[in-house]
This record gives structure tokens, C-alpha cells and sequence, in this order.
């Protein structure tokens, strides 16, 4: 029986990993005969630490006293129980604890993933709302830019339109109480200027809006609604905006934004057309700029929008002294004002190879660019007021001067001339036969390159020139 004994006591450690292994219930009932049989074979107190235990434990072979196993398959090495009363004795006990950890484990792991499910499910459903959201104002942005274009049957070739049902929206048709009370009835105390289509008058508006109003009395354009509506949905930086209008029986009237600085004339001569040095080089470069894409963009429509009418007084500028061109689009309605008898007043700003303004082209507003372009190198006004021989205008003299260095405005400095000959130059180029003229185009490409060839450099030295009178610290050494 010792011998027996023995064996079980040497195979212990087998059938311990067999048990730890392969735990079923045929090991689990082996093991715990293996612990019964060797049952009190040995005396005396032994110490020693379980592999499966967390602390030391003690045995006293003699008092083991092994319970009946009830269920073989859920017994382990694991924790101390009563043995005839003594807490000591290491035995075979269920693992409740383990069991008892397993649910809960699982009821925090599903708990874990359930949130962050929902958390996945929120945010994806956020980022579809934000693509569908984007789409939609994709879409509304698209079909805002799209009837933003004038179409060929709305436009045509001498900018006769067709009514349209596109963009009506974009433009007011405000009640004749609402402009009498912007321009208190039509003061003469609210006239800041006049042109071909009426007196300009500035006006208040109900929410706030300063705006430019100009009224036409009798001889009333019959297509007047139709070009409105189409020049309202032209859209560009350097050109007027047209906010809307008013029609009745005896008078027309057109509501444009207001520009606090007025037009480019009144910063370039007096009223008796000589230069008064309001501007250098470099704002007259950047006004010159302006506008040639203003007139670019005109022509670059589909089909081509010709100005008909452009020259310094129809180039506003707002109160950042931004260049804006006005009063294009209306060619029946200033063509009915000029056979009134108003053409006078633009004489030297019409192409004289023009037969008739039912043969405008692009070159023609080339040529009235031309005009502008002298007078914002020269200083001068294009047609002088004092002048009765009309051969002795700007143009004329600026064609048959031979040192153009003379002909520059007088109040421009010597770092300036540089710049302001490449622009007469180029003017001159604009008043040359219809063939030789330059696009509007190439005039943009031409005055961005003289500005980045000329006046950068200038606007550098400046700076430069700046930062040396400002050093005070140099003045008290």
C-alpha cells in the first residue's frame, strides 16, 4: 500500500497538468482519487505554496480528511475549506468566484459594445446629413450660377432681350412711394450728377440701403422691363450692380448701388478739365486694371455684351477706391436718348470708323478705352469745355505729339513717368484702326504686366525709402 502510495505521491505532478489541461470530468475524478489514496500517509506539518494560489498555504497530512466528491467535474485546485473544523487544510472546492465573474465580464463587454455602436451609428449618421446637406446647396449654388449667364435669345446681337423667367428674383421692382420718400420727392438737393439715361439721384432706401437712382422722363424705351431684368443677373467685382427699378406710364427709373467716390474724372481734373494730381501712378494703374476687366468680362458673355457707351465718367469708384464700370447694357434705350439730340457730350469717346451703332463690336469699346486710358496718363479731360474746334481734343493732340514725355500729367514725379509712358503707349495702341487694335483681353494681360514690372519695384523703394527716414534711433547717435 506504501509503495501505492508512493506512486500517486511521484505521478502528482502529471496529473495536476493533466488536469489543468484537459479539464474534464473523467481527470477531475482521477485527481481526486490520486489526493484520497495517499490520504494521511505522512506526518507532520508541511508548508508549502500552491502553484494555483495567490498566498502560502500550510497541510497537515494527517488530518486531511477529504469530503465525498458531488460533482467531480467542477472541483480545482484552488481555495482552502473546513476540514473537521480546521481552516487550514487545503482541499478541493468549487471555483465560484470564476463562475461568478464570467457573466459579469460579459455584461460589461455587450454594455461596451453596445455604446460604442451607437456611438458609430450616430456619427454616421451625421455625415450623411452633412453630404446630403452640401448636395443641396451644390445644387441650389449650381442653378443659381447657371441663370446667372444671360442666354443668346434673351441677349442677340444689339443686346435686344427676350423676357425671361430666370433670376426675376434678383431684381426689385420697388413702388414709386418708396423712391419718393428715398430722395425726398426728388429733391434738387439729392442730384449728384446725370448722364445719357437722366438725372442721378441718391437716395435712403426703406432697410437702410444708400443707393444711386436715375430718372428718365417721357421718350420711354418699350423694351425697358427686359433689358432690366437680363443686365441684373450680370455679376462681377468691377461692375455696377443693378438693384432694381420702377416703370409707369410717363417715367422710368433704375435703383443701382451707391459708390461714395464718384467717378474717376473727379480725381483727375477740375472743372476746366486740368490736371489736379489726386491720384499717383499707382492708382491710376490699379483703376485702368479694374476696369479693363470689367469691360473683359462683358465681352467674354455668351453671346458678347458690348458697353456702347463707356468713358471716364461711367467708371465709379467705392469708398476702397475699386473701379466699377456703369451703364452698360442699354443700347436701345441710350440710342433713342441720342437721336433726342444727348450725343455731344461723348464725342471723342466714339470710334469714328462707327458708320452705326448697329455695327458696335468689341473694337469699338477697345477705342472708347483708348480715350480713358489718355486721360489717366494725361491728367486732362478727353474733350476740353473751353474748345470750340473739336480737332484740338486729347486724342487728337496725343496722336500727333512727338515727345509724349511732355504730354504725361505734370503733377506725376519723375519715379512715376516710367510707368505712365508704357500706359499712353498702350492707349495710343487702343486708338489705332480697327484691325490693330488690341482685346480687351490682351489690354488686361498688358496693365497687370506693366504692374508687376513697374510699379512693384516702385512700391518697394518706396517702402524702403520709408524705412530709412523712420529710424529715430540713428538721429541721436
Amino acid at each position: 500500500m506504501l509503495t501505492m502510495r508512493l506512486l500517486w505521491w511521484q505521478h502528482l505532478p502529471l496529473l495536476i497538468l493533466i488536469q489543468l489541461l484537459w479539464p474534464n470530468s473523467w481527470s477531475y475524478t482521477f485527481f481526486g482519487e490520486a489526493l484520497f489514496n495517499f490520504k494521511g500517509s505522512f506526518g507532520g506539518q508541511r508548508q508549502f505554496r500552491c502553484s494555483n494560489a495567490k498566498y502560502p498555504c500550510q497541510r497537515r497530512w494527517p488530518c486531511l480528511n477529504c469530503y465525498q466528491l458531488k460533482d467531480p467535474g467542477a472541483f480545482s485546485l484552488g481555495i482552502a475549506a473546513k476540514i473537521e473544523g480546521n481552516n487550514e487544510v487545503p482541499t478541493l472546492t468549487p471555483l465560484q468566484e470564476n463562475q461568478d465573474n464570467r457573466p459579469t465580464s460579459k455584461k460589461v463587454g455587450a454594455s461596451v459594445g453596445g455604446v460604442v455602436a451607437a456611438l458609430i451609428v450616430i456619427v454616421i449618421v451625421v455625415i450623411v446629413y452633412i453630404c446630403l446637406m452640401r448636395v443641396k446647396r451644390f445644387i441650389r449654388q449650381t442653378s443659381e450660377t447657371a441663370s446667372s449667364v444671360p442666354s443668346p435669345v434673351e441677349l442677340g446681337r444689339g443686346n435686344n432681350c427676350a423676357p425671361s423667367s430666370y433670376d426675376t428674383h434678383k431684381i426689385r421692382q420697388i413702388t414709386i412711394l418708396e423712391l419718393e420718400q428715398a430722395t425726398r420727392n426728388f429733391s434738387e438737393s439729392n442730384i449728384i450728377g446725370g448722364g445719357t439715361f437722366g438725372l442721378v439721384y441718391k437716395g435712403l432706401l426703406q432697410d437702410g440701403s444708400i443707393v444711386a437712382i436715375k430718372r428718365r422722363l417721357f421718350a420711354l424705351s418699350p423694351d425697358f422691363t427686359h433689358q432690366v431684368k437680363h443686365i441684373a443677373r450680370i455679376h462681377h467685382l468691377h461692375l455696377v450692380t443693378l438693384l432694381g427699378y420702377y416703370e409707369d406710364s410717363h417715367q422710368q427709373l433704375l435703383v443701382y448701388e451707391y459708390l461714395p467716390n464718384g467717378n474717376v474724372g473727379n480725381h483727375l481734373y477740375d472743372n476746366d478739365g486740368l490736371p489736379i494730381g489726386q491720384l499717383d501712378i499707382r492708382r491710376r494703374l490699379s483703376i485702368a486694371l479694374g476696369a479693363s476687366k470689367g469691360l473683359e468680362h462683358l465681352h467674354s458673355l455668351n453671346p458678347p455684351l458690348f458697353h456702347t457707351d463707356f468713358r471716364t465718367s461711367n467708371v465709379l469708384l467705392d469708398e476702397k477706391f475699386t473701379p466699377k464700370v456703369s451703364d452698360f447694357g442699354f443700347y436701345n434705350l441710350k440710342n433713342t436718348v441720342e437721336q433726342a439730340g444727348s450725343s455731344s457730350n461723348i464725342d471723342c469717346f466714339i470710334d469714328p470708323e462707327l458708320n452705326s451703332p448697329q455695327y458696335f463690336t468689341e473694337k469699338s469699346d477697345v477705342y472708347s478705352f483708348g480715350v480713358f486710358l489718355l486721360e489717366l496718363t494725361c491728367g486732362r479731360e478727353a474733350r476740353y469745355r473751353n474748345q470750340s474746334n473739336s480737332e484740338e481734343n486729347l486724342v487728337f493732340q496725343a496722336k500727333n505729339c512727338k515727345d509724349l514725355d511732355k504730354f504725361l500729367d505734370i503733377t506725376l514725379g519723375d519715379h512715376e513717368k516710367l510707368a505712365a509712358m508704357k500706359m499712353m503707349e498702350l492707349a495710343l495702341l487702343c486708338l489705332e484702326v480697327n484691325f490693330r487694335r488690341p482685346s480687351m483681353r490682351q489690354i488686361v494681360d498688358q496693365l497687370e504686366r506693366i504692374q508687376q514690372t513697374e510699379i512693384a519695384p516702385l512700391h518697394s523703394y518706396t517702402i524702403e525709402e520709408i524705412g530709412v527716414v523712420t529710424l529715430g534711433s540713428e538721429l541721436f547717435k
